[in-house]
């Protein structure tokens, strides 16, 4: 298994490296295969604000799909906004209309079986297509505390269905393995994490923006996510996901081309050490609160609609703490920065 680490600081010159690199996977594909690439395209942010695959990338991988002759398609489902307002916004359907490829919504789920949860809805075009090339984002994330890899295929779940899984899952422990699942389902022949720009701090869409200078590509998520984490100096047992990994015995023996290594904030609402199972519910119930600004909300009501809990009233400004699963998505949803984390006295 092979991680490879391309150092990338630009992304005037992002395409012509990652194409370079991208001919060592060449392998992989034959002409004629069906290939699905599902970028992150979370919500209608500018790309150079770091919330979503840089176009850069996309097309680089959809020239090199090209080059193959490999019928290639572009799609996902984001978490906040309708997905043409987020594909023009990000840059990705300039890119889809250059290349000729054709972009769609992943809205059409039908159920499937992972390994713990039994009955998950997913697009049915995911399983239909010959191949599938991941392109997640480096960012932090307020709930899982790294987006990468395994966390990008979260958007092959149809829609307002990913708020359902929240409240499904409960804790952060059994959201991870859902995710964990969820990827083993998708199973992405690929896997491209754009680190050139990327987000830390209090992530996935309102952190700060940050120069990683890499490009990451592996046909193993999970074996991707834990380099990444290594060369990032985080200990890998933090991240909800890749510590879900490591339980299943999923990271794998691997060889790391490339000496890239970095440094990231992550979100303040990163555990200091693993929560043991048994005071998993008292540290959820300690853990940092989203909090509306008054000032800064301009009453979009994104968050109320997104909020799985239903725990946000806008017109009142309030939320009933007592419903709040603390799954942080109103943070995440919000194009205002208007949600912060924070401590509540009982």
């Amino acid at each position: 298994m092979k991680v490879s680490l391309l150092r990338c600081d630009s992304y005037e010159y992002a395409m012509e490296q990652l194409r370079s690199s991208l001919k060592s996977f060449s392998h992989l594909f034959t002409p004629g295969d069906s290939v699905l690439v599902k970028p992150n395209m979370l919500s209608a942010r500018r790309p150079e604000e770091a919330v979503t695959t840089h176009p850069a990338i996309l097309k680089a991988v959809l020239i090199f799909l090209k080059d193959l002759k490999c019928h290639a398609m572009v799609a996902d489902s984001p978490a906040s906004g309708s997905f043409q307002r987020v594909a023009e916004k990000t840059g990705i359907k300039d890119v889809c209309e250059e290349m000729n490829v054709p972009i769609f919504e992943l809205d059409q789920p039908i159920t499937v079986a992972g390994q713990i949860y039994k009955k998950i809805n997913v697009d049915r075009r995911i399983f239909e297509v010959d191949k599938i090339i991941n392109v997640a984002k480096l960012k932090t994330h307020s709930q899982m505390i790294l987006t990468l890899a395994v966390k990008n295929t979260f958007g092959c779940v149809p829609g307002l269905e990913k708020s359902g899984w929240h409240m499904r899952c409960g804790t952060n422990e059994n959201f991870a393995a859902f995710l964990v699942d969820l990827h083993r389902l998708v199973n992405p022949t690929l896997n491209i994490v754009d680190g050139v720009v990327g987000m830390e701090g209090n992530g996935p869409a309102n952190g700060k923006t940050k120069r990683f200078g890499v490009i990451a590509l592996s046909t193993n998520g999970f074996v991707l996510d834990f380099v990444l984490c290594k060369r990032l100096n985080v200990d890998p047992l933090l991240i909800y996901t890749v510590r879900e990994s490591l339980l299943r015995n999923l990271i794998v023996e691997h060889d790391v081309e490339g000496d890239w290594t970095g440094q990231i904030q992550l979100p303040i609402t990163t555990p200091v050490l693993p929560v043991p199972e048994a005071l998993r519910m008292l540290a959820r119930r300690l853990a940092r609160s989203p909090r509306i600004s008054k000032t800064k909300c301009v009453r979009c009501k994104i968050c109320e609609e997104r909020c799985p809990a239903k725990a946000i009233n806008i017109d009142q400004m309030k939320i009933d703490y007592e419903k709040c699963i603390k799954c942080y998505v109103c943070h995440e949803v919000c194009p205002q920065g208007a949600i912060s984390l924070v401590r509540r006295i009982f």
